[in-house]
Formats: C-alpha cells, sequence, structure tokens
C-alpha cells in the first residue's frame, strides 16, 4: 500500500495525517493526530519554538499509532504566506505544426513560457496552474491536447510561498528526520476537495474559518487567484464568551460547542461546574446575545470580503466552507446564510474516518498526495503543478486530471 503523510498548518493547530489507498482505490487513513499552537495571525509568522513542540508531538504520536515513519511530508500552506502572480501566455500553433492541433509539445512550449516571471523577493514558487485556455478566441474548458486551432493562449496562476514560513516550517521538522517533499496552497487542494469542478470552473469561493481568522478566496478552475483574509475565527466566540461570563477558556469553548444557532432560548438556563468554584448558572439568551453579535460581525466582514472579489468572479458564485471555526457550530453555516444572503454550502466528500469540516484541509492534502497519475509528465504538464524547485511533481492529482480531461 502506498502512504503519504502530510502537514497542515492551520491558524491555531497543526494536523499531521498518514493515509493510503486500498486495493479498491478507496482512501485509508492510517491515522491523524492535532496539536495546538501559538498559532499565526494575518501573515504574521508563528513562533517556531511553539510549531516545533506541536509537530514534535503530533509526528512522534502519528508515528507511534501507524508504525510508519516518514521522511518526507507535503506541508499546506495557509493563504497569509501564499502571493499569488497571474499571467497570460500566448503560443502560435499555426507556426509551429502543420496540422494545426494542438500537441503535447506545445503545452511545454506554453508552460515553459509561463514560467518566464520574475518572483517576488521574499517568496519562492510553489506551482503554477493554469486556467482559461483558449483556441484562437473559443473558451476551452478541458484539455486542448488534440484540438485544431492557430492560436492556443491560457491564463496562470503562480502560487508562491513566504520563504520566511517555508523556512519555519523546515527547521520545525528538521529535528524529526523530516524533510518537507513540496509545499502546495492549502486553498487550492481544499477547493479542488470540496468544491464540484463544474461549479469551480467558471468561478467559485473558498471560505476557510479557522481557529484566529478566514481566509476567502476566489477560485477559478484549479486556480486560486485571490484572498482576502479576516481577523475572526472560533477562537473569537470562546474567548467572547469567556470575557463576557468571566468563565475559564475551557468551559467557554464547551458553552460554543453546545450552542445551537437559531433556537428561541427565552428564560433558559444551564448549570455549569467550575472546578474549585462550585456551580453557578448560565442564562442561554445571554450566550445567544454573545455568540451571534460575533457571527453578525464575521457576516459583515464576509460581505465585504465577498464584494472586493466581484472583479475576479462571475456574479453571485456558488460559496463553498472549510473548517471548524463556525461551520463546526450547530446552524453555524445556515446563519451566515441568512446574514449575508449568500448560499454557503458545506460539501464533504466521504471518507471512512475523520469525515468533518474541521478535518477538510488536512483530508484534501491527503487525496491530493494520494491520488494521480504517478509519474506521468504528460498529466502534470497539463495540470501545471511544479514544486519550489522548479520539479514537476511526480503525483499530480486524479481531481485535476479528470477536471482537465472534460
Amino acid at each position: 500500500m502506498k502512504h503519504s503523510t502530510v502537514v497542515d498548518i492551520g491558524s491555531s493547530k497543526v494536523s499531521c495525517m498518514t493515509a493510503g489507498t486500498a486495493a479498491d482505490g478507496a482512501l485509508v487513513i492510517r491515522g491523524v493526530e492535532t496539536r495546538p499552537y501559538s498559532g499565526y495571525r494575518l501573515g504574521r509568522l508563528p513562533a517556531v519554538a511553539s510549531l516545533s513542540e506541536a509537530l514534535e508531538s503530533a509526528m512522534t504520536a502519528l508515528r507511534a499509532s501507524t508504525g510508519l515513519h516518514p521522511r518526507s511530508v507535503c506541508v499546506g500552506v495557509p493563504a497569509p504566506f501564499v502571493k499569488t502572480v497571474i499571467g497570460r501566455c500566448d503560443i502560435n500553433i499555426g507556426a509551429r505544426s502543420g496540422s494545426g492541433k494542438v500537441t503535447d509539445a506545445d503545452l511545454d512550449f506554453l508552460f515553459g513560457s509561463a514560467a518566464d516571471f520574475t518572483e517576488p523577493e521574499g517568496y519562492s514558487l510553489m506551482h503554477s496552474t493554469p486556467f482559461d485556455y483558449m483556441l484562437d478566441d473559443r473558451l476551452c474548458s478541458r484539455s486542448p491536447v488534440g484540438q485544431t486551432a492557430q492560436k492556443l493562449s491560457a491564463s496562470f496562476c503562480h502560487a508562491l510561498v513566504d520563504e520566511q514560513f517555508a523556512s519555519a516550517v523546515e527547521a520545525a521538522l528538521d529535528p524529526l528526520g523530516i524533510e518537507v517533499g513540496s509545499f502546495v496552497s492549502g486553498a487550492m487542494v481544499s477547493s479542488a476537495f470540496t468544491i464540484p469542478f463544474g461549479s469551480r470552473l467558471h468561478g467559485a469561493v473558498l471560505i476557510d474559518c479557522g481557529g484566529t481568522h478566514c481566509d476567502v478566496s476566489a477560485i477559478r478552475g484549479n486556480a486560486v487567484l485571490r484572498t482576502e483574509s479576516i481577523g475572526i475565527g472560533g477562537n473569537h466566540f470562546t474567548n467572547d464568551i469567556a470575557l463576557g461570563l468571566r468563565l475559564p477558556v475551557s468551559i467557554a469553548e464547551g458553552i460554543k460547542r453546545r450552542y445551537v444557532f437559531g433556537l428561541e432560548y427565552g428564560d433558559s438556563t444551564e448549570l455549569i461546574r467550575i472546578p474549585s468554584e462550585g456551580m453557578f448558572e448560565i442564562g442561554h439568551s445571554t450566550v445567544q446575545m454573545i455568540i451571534e453579535a460575533r457571527a453578525e460581525e464575521l457576516a459583515s466582514h464576509l460581505c465585504a470580503a465577498l464584494d472586493s472579489l466581484e472583479s475576479e468572479l462571475p456574479s453571485n458564485p456558488p460559496v463553498y466552507m472549510v473548517g471548524g471555526g463556525i461551520a463546526s457550530m450547530r446552524g453555524g453555516t445556515e446563519f451566515l446564510s441568512n446574514t449575508t444572503g449568500r448560499d454557503i454550502r458545506l460539501n464533504m466528500p466521504v471518507t471512512s474516518r475523520f469525515n468533518t469540516v474541521n478535518h477538510a484541509p488536512v483530508l484534501a492534502l491527503a487525496q491530493f498526495m494520494l491520488y494521480g497519475g504517478g509519474a506521468n509528465e504528460a498529466i502534470a504538464k497539463q495540470a501545471g503543478l511544479v514544486t519550489r524547485g522548479g520539479r514537476i511533481l511526480d503525483n499530480i492529482k486524479d481531481f485535476f486530471t479528470a477536471a482537465n480531461k472534460r
């Protein structure tokens, strides 16, 4: 069985997962470990010491539970540490081929032309993804190979990783004897995992709401065009309850998890026990006021972010959400849908274990690493993904391959 180990670095937790494929091709999750750490906020680098401690604890436990000792991992890069450069290239097919049909060699040349751009200082290329192929003046939604045209053009989304972030992650994993085999955009793999290709072909939105902030990304095909970050996440709800009711954070977290949006609480109350202090009565209406005030603030910021992405997307694009910041709160997604006036959807592909929205980012990475065309270079070139060192990734995945062939 082929296995891959992936690392998702969230805004307040790290998740490490080892997964493999069964004989019938099904995803088999061997183990997952999640640990809290000091986190990051809106592009501020995480503390290496805290990140190292969390990764060491998670990887040690993962090795013990699976009996596997990975030497290389794929790391998902959160949106605040990804810079996107958009470019467009075109080539004359008629001058290159007497038949006028697009060949793999033409794609090679197109990709080579697209790679000729200046990387912003402090960033390194992770991968480049084509979108909006044009055959003459016709939009092509699948691989152009074999089709006839005089001119082939495409837009390219170059995703680059913050080198300081990459170095911090590599430094945290190095004492464990683990190297980073590849960095990939977390938003890219999460969108491919949760948003059907037909929904993102012409434009969709992915909301990744974590512990300390939300990332709102404009998606087209397999490309992440732009991301807006909001400094509100699930931890803010917990902290609001803790401060408003003068409770320990651990008790406030439990209250948040039990809360259900949309219920009429009236004068109902509950008794909670605080260790070493005794029993206290909490009014549900007070909890409702605290939580919904923060949720309404988040909704207003989401509306602003969605409005700012309008230029990248068609009118009223589909909106999907991942992450456990608010989607794991019962009725939270529906509350945001009603408040923003947008139909915000959850779409978790069925997996044997850990089939929850808070595990979606790490599951997306595992699927990305496991399902693909192996060392098929033609598939890799169609998907357009390259590593930081410029090598075509050998394990370009099914969801890109299938999308490009449609």
